[in-house]
């Protein structure tokens, strides 16, 4: 898989960007009129559900993590004696899927900047994106950017 469950140091950081709520409660907002369809708001709300998918199943996979290595021992188990707990096969099994997901996210991704958002849900599902795909731990700046950007987007479109 490409990308580790996050650990409990990137939660904090990550529990300010924008949720899926805030960014699909720009549906509310009017649409702009007489412009074409906006192609890009079913790819974002696409993005967005399975990124909170998949970040629900990394909190499933820590919770897993952490009761094994606090009950069990689990970093000096061996691989063999790993095998035999029944919560090791449900962590590769979320694991897979978040591996899945994270490459269908990935696809959805590189789609987007072709994309031409033409209603508020679209652009604010694009600065959504960009918020959570810039990591505030790597470019605390451009997230915050971006962040204040949907943030001003939103307040003056009414969303």
């Amino acid at each position: 898989m490409s990308r580790r469950p996050p650990g409990t140091a990137n939660e904090s950081a990550r529990a300010k960007s924008p949720t899926r709520r805030l960014v699909l409660s720009g549906a509310a907002a009017p649409l702009l009129s007489g412009s074409a369809p906006d192609h890009a708001a079913p790819v974002c709300e696409a993005w967005l559900s399975l990124h909170a998918e998949h970040e629900r199943l990394g909190r499933r996979w820590q919770q897993i993590e952490t009761r094994l290595f606090r009950d069990h021992n689990w970093s000096r188990l061996t691989r063999a004696q790993r095998k035999r707990f029944p919560e090791k096969h449900e962590m590769d099994d979320l694991y897979d899927r978040m591996d899945a997901l994270h490459e269908k996210n990935r696809v959805l991704l590189e789609s987007l900047p072709a994309l031409v958002a033409t209603s508020p849900l679209g652009i604010c599902g694009k600065l959504a994106i960009a918020a959570i795909e810039v990591c505030p731990e790597e470019n605390e700046e451009a997230h915050r950017l971006i962040a204040s950007i949907l943030r001003d987007y939103r307040a003056l479109h009414g969303g």
